[in-house]
């Protein structure tokens, strides 16, 4: 199972960035390439502006597939051709688009040539041998360097080593929190977002009701750990509803805790 690599491809159908995590997998990457070039010109020919996100390639090592995602002029590909889940590989793609949308700002073909070393050293750090391994911002900040404009002048000034990542990374306990946080207020903020869709009769009875619901949280709080604990609790006042309307596809942040089961089930 795993990521055998992942290909970076601009426009013209080039790679930009290229990395492979297993043998023999250098000379397949073209094969994986020239399989989503060719989907992407039959998808121009009939008029399409999307290929399948899983492309089936039959590649010198058997049968494998190119799991991908198109980011603007961009298309980032991952041949993989062992057992793995697409929906894996296709999480871990939307995951590194964000952080290079954190990192570059504009992901396009000039910013990750301009950032080629960058965006390498995330792909080594995000990835450890096809798997996931460091994923959160927070973290990865503290490895890889974020560019800058002054980073850029001590490049061309052939100084770029007085630019360095912090001397000590996965100090936080929390990975997705900075460490050293200190705030002037300690204070949080919620903003509660409700949206309700339903279908009533002309007697005014109603016949279908939806309720979906967000709780948003700006939290400057200072330090990993502090006295204030908020914690949120949903009540329902209508105790048949408990049974008779479970959640519906619940999802929390991460740093959500339980402290009582929900009754949920998939839509």
């Amino acid at each position: 199972m795993g990521i055998d690599g992942v290909i970076i491809i601009d426009n013209t159908g080039r790679p930009i960035v290229q990395t492979a995590f297993k043998s023999g997998t250098t000379a397949v990457a073209a094969q994986h390439v020239d399989a989503l070039n060719n989907a992407y010109e039959a998808a121009a020919n009939q008029n399409q502006s999307v290929v399948d996100p899983i492309i089936f390639v039959d590649s010198s090592l058997g049968p494998s597939v190119c799991c991908n995602v198109q980011h603007n002029s961009l298309r980032i590909a991952c041949p993989v051709h062992s057992e793995t889940d697409p929906l894996f590989v296709l999480a871990f793609l939307q995951t590194l688009l964000d952080v290079l949308q954190e990192y570059l700002g504009d992901i396009s073909a000039t910013s990750i040539r301009e950032n080629f070393d960058i965006v390498y050293q995330l792909l080594e750090e995000m990835l450890d041998s096809g798997y996931p391994s460091t994923t959160e911002l927070n973290t990865l900040r503290e490895i890889v360097t974020p560019p800058s404009l002054f980073k850029k002048i001590l490049a061309v000034a052939g100084s770029a080593g007085l630019t360095k990542a912090v001397s000590t990374p996965f100090s936080s306990p929390i990975p997705w929190r900075a460490t050293g946080l200190r705030y002037n207020n300690n204070e949080i903020f919620f903003d509660i977002v409700e949206e309700m869709q339903g279908t009533i009769s002309k007697e005014g009875k109603s016949l279908n009701v939806e309720v979906w619901g967000r709780i948003r949280t700006n939290t400057r709080l200072s330090g990993q750990t502090c006295s204030l604990k908020p914690s949120w609790r949903l009540t329902v006042s209508q105790e048949r509803l408990i049974y008779s309307l479970p959640l519906i596809n619940p999802r929390f942040c991460q740093i959500a805790r339980f402290t009582h089961a929900f009754d949920c089930r998939d839509g």
